[in-house]
């Protein structure tokens, strides 16, 4: 499945004021298209940055 560019982009929330970090690379956050919630941990789970997450679904596309 290809990304289809004319897709409209989510809306972004900004996440800056919640130190979030990739759990990747470790760099900061600062907006996620969607509003994180946290564990019972107090964590906010694995969360990863645009180009991080962007590799790992090429990533898993190439394993299929």
């Amino acid at each position: 499945m290809e990304f289809d560019s004319n897709r409209p982009r989510p809306n972004l929330q900004d996440v800056s004021q919640l130190g979030i970090k990739c759990a990747k690379c470790n760099t900061d956050i600062t907006q996620l298209p969607f509003s994180p919630t946290k564990k019972e941990d107090g964590s906010f789970g694995t969360i990863y940055c645009y180009e991080c997450n962007k590799e790992r679904r090429r990533d898993f596309r190439r394993d299929r």
